[in-house]
């Protein structure tokens, strides 16, 4: 019987995809020359489940897109064409296929065997059609939507001008590109312009014809993928990537890809701005005629100098199709000297080297900001710098560095002179030292973040990693740990941190939140990671002037009721992966959000533009285009007009103490030691003590009380950690050692 019951529903199943109708994908894909003419690229089919055929173009197992709303991380996807002319390509012929289904949990997740198909598979799909920034996709609608049939050989590319793709602009052209939206098409001689990373993994780069046209080359596939991506694809046949970047001016005779609309010109409100993209999937894609020279491994020791210290400058140069003809580096410490006329200097190839370059600048005054590039030509006169300038730039690109008797700040981290605002230390392990403005304790942001001493512009930074949960607001750590740009914010993953024993009442700068003029083109990119406080420069109240920006942003402006443009942004009730603000602050825009994206610690009030404060404190998150403030709790909402939960802040037992005079004649023995420690020297009166391990994490606080020097230690794990003890407002600290 029980066999019965599964071939019933198994021919249920397959009745039901027969139900379906049937469309071609040209069908699917085809929108008339008027309706393009007029900017109206949707398909009819658009939120319809239809049933289709196709050959598949590209392998199931080199996509590259990382999704945690998808289970397992990944977000499978692949392209067929229409079987017709066995599957030779054409116009509107093409179709990109979402293969992640959701389950009966509503959960998202990978199709069955998707990263076993290989090109020339015929497969049968049911789904629905969709529409991405005006790309047209179809989405499974349950585990059985694909079905593969049998296998022809694998489909060929279509030589299409760039003209018809976009304009010189990179914007798109759907008059004549739209017909060749999720095609396999091949460019034919081609220049790059411009090399774009993407954080610290990821990099397009965009190429132009003869006339300038424009397109955007990306890396939705495993082809373009760095060195330092780590694949997400569980059937990657790579772990990592391991594409090398063009350099600008490299000549592609040929250029081969899928090509996808991701809308721009004509098309408003449609997201990014690429128009249409060509994303290549197999290295075989990218047929070099010539190149400039290639600079790789570029090294500035030391990264950070003092001082006393020259800085040696190494890299590796090398030309493909030709020699290096020279190579100079160029330098300035004078802030208002253009690149161009920076000094140049011979950067010589080291002595029995073949493409070993090196040049010594040397020391200079603390506080020197010294800028520079390097620029090499090749026997043909093509040029390339480090780091990488576009093509047709006027003033070359340069790195720079702020020489630190005192070693790096915060701010060294975050000022940055590159038009994307990334740090000029992404990617580098960095030590730095600041004061606590939120913290990951209870009635707090939830999240660790530190400012240099004295505040001001660059000063704030985010910390995630190991061991910085146990900080508390306004105590003075030392952090060692990576600089990445989490999607255009900067941040330090820690790897290492400790107290210092110093404690400061952090203080927030004061920024007019409806000035609109300092927030243009990343204007409040100096406040990123700072504590500010949002205030009306005339003393004024503050009103809440947009209620709800979506996502669970509303907005505060001194004027009632302003523009977003007028206004600034802020962010409550939500922690999840895309959103990282407080679960204690009371004001948000739905009541959803008591449940949704994190469990709120405080009973939610939803924003009314009829609220209205003295200020608003909190701190500057970037993400999604727009700048932020994150109020930590409710006492951030000063002067407010409506009752919120007090709050009871946590507080390090050591906070208010003057942890920075000498607790003088204080030993502690043994050390090493096994079971217990003793503290000699001591008053007779109570003492504060504390144990941090290696990464940071405080393992053990107590307090001794008077007359008692014993601290048992015997619970805790071998090994080495920062041990504290104040008493009568003096400190001392040591190392001490566990064995066992």
């Amino acid at each position: 019987m029980k066999k019965i019951y599964t071939l019933l529903v198994v021919a249920l199943m397959g009745a039901a995809a027969f139900a379906q109708p049937f469309k071609r994908i040209t069908q699917i894909q085809y929108v008339s020359p008027t309706m393009l003419a007029n900017c109206q690229d949707s398909t009819p089919f658009n939120n319809q489940i239809v049933r289709t055929r196709g050959i598949v173009v590209v392998p199931g197992n080199v996509s590259e897109v990382a999704s945690g709303s998808v289970q397992g991380g990944s977000r499978p996807f692949f392209f067929i064409v229409d079987t017709a002319a066995n599957g030779a390509a054409g116009p509107f012929k093409g179709m990109e296929i979402m293969g992640a289904y959701r389950n009966a949990q509503n959960q998202l997740v990978p199709l069955p065997n998707v990263e076993l198909l290989i090109p020339g598979d015929v497969i049968e799909f049911v789904g629905k059609v969709t529409e991405f920034n005006r790309g047209t996709q179809m989405e499974p609608n349950s585990v059985n939507s694909l079905t593969i049939l049998n296998s022809k050989p694998a489909p060929a590319s279509v030589v299409v001008p760039l003209s018809q793709l976009n304009d010189p602009l990179r914007v798109n052209i759907p008059t004549t590109g739209e017909q060749w939206e999720n095609a396999f098409v091949e460019l034919q001689n081609v220049t790059v312009t411009e090399v774009l990373p993407f954080g610290s993994n990821r990099v397009s780069f965009n190429v132009v014809d003869g006339q300038g046209n424009k397109i955007n080359v990306s890396d939705r596939f495993l082809a373009q993928k760095l060195p330092s991506w780590q694949t997400v694809n569980p059937a990657s046949p790579q772990t990592t990537g391991s594409f090398v970047p063009p350099v600008p001016g490299t000549f592609y005779s040929s250029l081969k890809g899928m090509v996808r609309h991701d809308g721009n010109g004509c098309f408003p409100n449609a997201g990014t701005t690429r128009g249409y993209e060509l994303n290549p999937f197999a290295a075989s894609h990218y047929q070099v005629a010539y190149a400039p020279p290639y600079i790789s491994n570029f090294d500035r020791d030391p990264f950070l100098p003092t001082p006393n210290q020259s800085v040696d400058f190494t890299c590796n140069i090398t030309d493909f199709d030709g020699s290096v003809d020279s190579v100079h580096f160029y330098y300035s410490t004078n802030a208002a000297t253009l690149p161009a006329q920076f000094t140049k200097m011979v950067m010589p190839l080291v002595a029995g080297s073949t493409d070993d370059y090196a040049y010594t600048l040397p020391a200079f005054p603390d506080g020197t900001l010294v800028r520079y590039y390097i620029r090499a030509k090749d026997n043909a006169g093509n040029k390339s710098y480090y780091p990488v300038t576009s093509v047709g730039q006027a003033q070359p690109n340069y790195e720079y560095y702020t020489v630190r008797a005192g070693g790096p700040k915060i701010y060294d981290v975050q000022y940055s002179l590159a038009s994307n605002s990334a740090s000029p230390m992404t990617g580098r392990e960095i030590t730095v030292k600041g004061i606590v403005t939120a913290s990951a304790k209870n009635y707090d942001l939830g999240y660790l973040y530190i400012q240099d001493e004295n505040g001001g512009p660059y000063s704030g930074i985010w910390l995630v990693g190991s061991g910085i949960a146990n900080y508390y607001r306004g105590e003075e750590v030392n952090v060692t740990g990576t600089v990445e740009e989490y999607f255009n914010m900067t941040r330090i993953v820690v790897s290492s941190s400790n107290k210092t024993g110093k404690w400061v009442a952090p203080a927030a700068t004061v920024v007019d939140p409806t000035d609109s003029i300092s927030k243009l083109n990343y204007g409040w990119e100096k406040w990123e990671g700072c504590l500010v406080r949002l205030q009306d420069p005339a003393n004024g109240k503050l009103h809440v002037s947009k209620t709800n920006l979506g996502f669970g942003d509303y907005a505060v402006s001194s004027i009632p009721g302003a523009s977003k443009a007028r206004s600034t942004y802020v962010l409550a009730g939500r922690q999840s992966g895309t959103a990282f603000s407080s679960l204690w602050v009371q004001p948000v825009t739905s009541l959803a959000y008591d449940t949704i994206d994190g469990f709120m610690e405080v009973d939610p009030i939803v924003v009314s533009d009829t609220m209205n404060m003295d200020a608003l404190e909190g701190i500057v998150f970037f993400g999604f285009s727009n700048f932020r403030v994150l109020p930590r709790n409710n006492d951030d909402f000063i002067g407010i007009n409506i009752s919120l939960d007090s709050t009871n802040l946590q507080k390090s037992p050591l906070i208010g103490l003057n942890e920075n005079a000498p607790l003088v004649g204080v030993s502690v023995r043994p050390n090493p030691a096994q079971s217990a420690l003793f503290l000699d020297g001591l008053a007779d009166a109570a003492v504060h003590v504390e144990l941090t391990d290696a990464l940071g994490r405080t393992v053990l606080r107590t307090v001794l009380p008077a007359g008692s020097n014993r601290l048992d230690v015997g619970h805790l794990a071998p090994g080495s950690y920062y041990l504290r003890a104040v008493q009568n407002g003096r400190a001392a600290a040591t190392q001490v050692v566990l064995q066992r």
